[in-house]
């Protein structure tokens, strides 16, 4: 199947995809939305293609922030204390709620970890991993994600 600017398809949220929805958001052709019970979306907040969003920690996102194609959102971790039981057949624990802020830009393919707190007016540049939080207005880049400057505001 190909995906081009003809045939692309932007497909608005349902109510009950997540715990809230607001008005005009949407995500581009496929998406993996894992526990939208946990997700609370504010004002035309967009999803690029092939996103992974997982709201099983708790995920807050605001007004007008869009995420680039490949993005990972990723809101728990697995029980590990168990070192005779493969990490895997040990289940979920949650972990503090993630929230981004309003008016952000996340660029492709950026992975953003567990209880990580995106400011307002973030940009991340593509490929990096989010693993701390960022203060309003912070672009970021890199692995794990550094501050280089902040935007105009």
């Amino acid at each position: 199947m190909m995906i081009n600017e003809r045939s692309k398809r932007v497909i608005p949220f349902r109510p009950h995809d997540a715990k809230r929805v607001g008005e005009g958001c949407f995500y581009l052709d496929f998406i993996v939305w894992l526990n939208g019970d946990g997700i609370e979306l504010g004002e035309n907040i967009g999803f690029n293609y092939g996103c992974y969003v997982n709201g099983f920690g708790g995920l807050t996102v605001g007004d007008g922030t869009n995420f680039g194609p490949y993005t990972m959102v990723h809101t728990a971790n697995h029980n590990m204390e168990d070192a005779h039981r493969p990490v895997t057949e040990q289940g979920w624990r949650e972990g503090r709620p993630m929230e981004i802020g309003r008016n952000c830009w996340i660029g492709m393919g950026v992975s953003i970890l567990p209880g990580v707190r995106i400011g307002d007016g973030c940009v991340v540049g593509a490929g990096s991993v989010i693993a701390r939080d960022l203060d309003d207005f912070t672009i970021a880049v890199g692995n794990p994600a550094t501050p280089l400057r902040e935007r105009p505001h």
